[in-house]
């Protein structure tokens, strides 16, 4: 284990597939010195702690019996890592994963640099559009899967928005990042095994022909529309690049709403998403 940083871990599951999380945590955990595995799922997938607790001797498993979204989760490995007074947190999603030796590599160029005002890091979880480089940028959000949070300044941007449950989380965090004075940083040049949705064939309706489309659970579409519309309409203080970008990701429902094998489900619940915004109804739905 490369003991010269001193940082947790965290990855949260929802119905995982055991065999692949295996995979993907192998690629991380060896790098960490603690890995908390927050498990959302309602019901304990059967085998599961005895396969993680096999993984590696670092590993700490929990279960909770409920899923009680994403932001919740998050602050309580904060709060743990910063307990047990490790200075980073790794936090990722269950079906993201590290190429062989870009975690070592990413926790080296954190090491070597002069970040002090930089609350987390990330990497690129998407090359097609965010051209790999030497050089680090500044970035106006960074996904939760693959950042590195430094928790001495995460205290002073404050907790994730546990009202958002599941959509958002990040970026409205990001955006306070830069809100409280900080910054996010990606390495680009590390680039993040990540699953985004689910594929299915669709024609488009401009040009005919047929392409994969990325496509979400039904129930998303209500925490994208809610949350969405939450940060455009309620949240104080969103720059207009900012509110650009609430907009941008919003976006993502465009598939859903034409090519989902499900789309009376996913109507409804942009229906659902738009009154629970109205009625300020936040947190799970």
């Amino acid at each position: 284990m490369n003991c010269g940083m001193n940082i947790a871990g965290v990855v949260i599951l929802y119905h995982p597939d055991i065999k692949q999380l295996s995979a993907n945590i192998n690629t991380y955990a060896s790098g960490l010195k603690q890995l908390y595995i927050y498990d959302n799922t309602e019901t304990q997938t059967p085998g599961i702690e005895a396969a993680l607790h096999g993984l590696h001797p670092n590993i700490k498993y929990h279960f909770f019996n409920s899923n009680e979204g994403i932001a919740k989760r998050l602050n309580q490995a904060v709060a743990l890592a910063t307990q047990n007074q490790y200075d980073y947190l790794l936090t990722m999603d269950q079906d993201s994963s590290f190429k062989p030796g870009d975690f070592e590599k990413y926790k080296s160029l954190i090491q070597k640099g002069d970040f002090t005002n930089v609350a987390q890091f990330g990497i690129n979880c998407q090359p097609n559009i965010t051209i790999p480089s030497e050089a680090p940028q500044e970035a106006l959000t960074l996904i939760t899967s693959g950042s590195i949070l430094n928790l001495s300044l995460v205290k002073k941007v404050g907790d994730f928005n546990e009202g958002l449950f599941i959509d958002f989380v990040d970026a409205e965090f990001s955006y306070r990042v830069i809100q409280a004075g900080f910054i996010n940083l990606m390495f680009s040049n590390i680039l993040l095994n990540h699953a985004i949705g689910d594929l299915v064939s669709g024609r488009s309706v401009v040009t005919l022909k047929k392409s994969l489309r990325i496509i979400h659970a039904p129930v998303r579409a209500f925490y994208i529309t809610r949350n969405g519309l939450t940060l455009l309409f309620k949240h104080k203080g969103l720059s207009p690049v900012m509110k650009k970008d609430v907009i941008r990701c919003m976006k993502i429902l465009k598939n859903d709403l034409i090519y989902h094998p499900q789309l009376a489900k996913v109507y409804i619940n942009v229906i659902k998403g738009f009154f629970a915004f109205c009625f300020n109804s936040m947190g799970k739905k």
